[in-house]
């Protein structure tokens, strides 16, 4: 794998993880063509005929099936590293792109916007693949989820208990954060806005996005990843996902009161681990604590240091962060 990776106190698994000033080096000469000897991709029709496009990485005698749902405005792409740990972890990996993000169909034009009519849509979809390509593997399932994907897991765990037998939520958005306004005010504008016919526009404070680079008000505190992702939606026009519309926003309010609901929480029963990061300025950290502490069997982690990528963390805390999963995993 080269010298210039790095070993964490998780030796029992051997897993080498890419460090900071070599990443680029490593994930194109060592990561990028390992993934690439599993990495198969397709589409599969949804509920109401969206096409959605998927990748799986498949071993033989896998520990698991581990299912990752990805947060707003991703793409596949941006998780090759931490696909790479899991493969080497031992478990196969499938990833789907949620509907209008990265190559998966949209309702809007503009490659920049994104937009929903329900969370529950999110969650059919995913419920779909579930079904379909990974449960024929007839391997344990493991739910691995994101901020956005987190608010679509955390639903999907409540409307399908029995399909997951552990969950890992990274910076979960239970409840997004907004800025300029209270929460509640700010849902109400939304929600205003979208009954004026102005659901396909842009939310307040939302834009397309920026070809120049800007680090320093991204969601991670890695250079080095965060300039590989950037690259990567350089060069590929559908990975340009960037801003909210307000009906976008008004779905994703309406699922933070379903899913913070303590009955629908309480259908939770499997290990849960749920992450939240220290300076997350993207999600509601408090609200976290909240489902955390009412799920019946959870272990919270804190990652003090850690913006909302907590996987795009700096070296301490992102090697403790998949020295967590791994630990829960085991």
């Amino acid at each position: 794998m080269g010298n210039t990776m790095k070993k964490t106190d998780t030796q029992r698994i051997k897993i080498k993880y890419l460090q900071e000033d070599t990443f680029k080096e490593q994930m194109e000469q060592t990561a990028e063509p390992y993934l690439k000897k599993y990495r198969r991709c397709g589409r599969l029709a949804s509920f109401d005929g969206t096409q959605l496009f998927y990748c799986m990485y498949v071993q033989q005698q896998a520990k698991g099936s581990i299912v990752i749902s990805h947060g707003f405005s991703e793409f596949e792409e941006k998780y090759h590293e931490v696909i790479f740990y899991f493969l080497q972890a031992g478990y196969s990996v499938f990833f789907l792109e949620h509907r209008g993000h990265g190559r998966s169909q949209r309702v809007l034009s503009n490659m920049g916007k994104v937009y929903v009519q329900s969370f529950a849509h999110y969650v059919r979809d995913l419920r779909i693949f579930v079904n379909t390509i990974v449960r024929p593997f007839e391997n344990e399932m493991i739910l691995f989820a994101h901020s956005m994907g987190g608010a679509i897991g955390a639903l999907y765990l409540e409307r399908y208990p029995d399909d997951f037998q552990k969950a890992v939520l990274s910076a979960p958005m239970i409840q997004m954060k907004v800025s300029g306004l209270p929460y509640p005010a700010a849902m109400a504008v939304a929600g205003i806005c979208k009954k004026c016919g102005f659901g396909k526009a842009y939310a307040a404070g939302q834009h397309g996005f920026f070809k120049r680079p800007n680090f320093e008000h991204s969601s991670s505190l890695s250079m080095e990843r965060y300039l590989y992702a950037h690259q990567i939606r350089l060069r590929k026009k559908r990975c340009r996902t960037s801003g909210a519309t307000y009906a976008w926003v008004c779905a994703a309010g309406n699922a933070a009161v379903y899913l913070q609901a303590a009955q629908n929480i309480a259908k939770i029963q499997i290990p849960v681990l749920v992450c939240a990061a220290g300076r997350d300025h993207m999600v509601d950290t408090d609200e976290i604590c909240r489902f955390a502490a009412k799920l019946k069997n959870a272990r919270l982690a804190w990652f003090l240091d850690a913006k909302h990528e907590i996987f795009h963390a700096k070296e301490r805390e992102r090697l403790q962060f998949f020295d967590e999963i791994f630990s829960f995993l085991q």
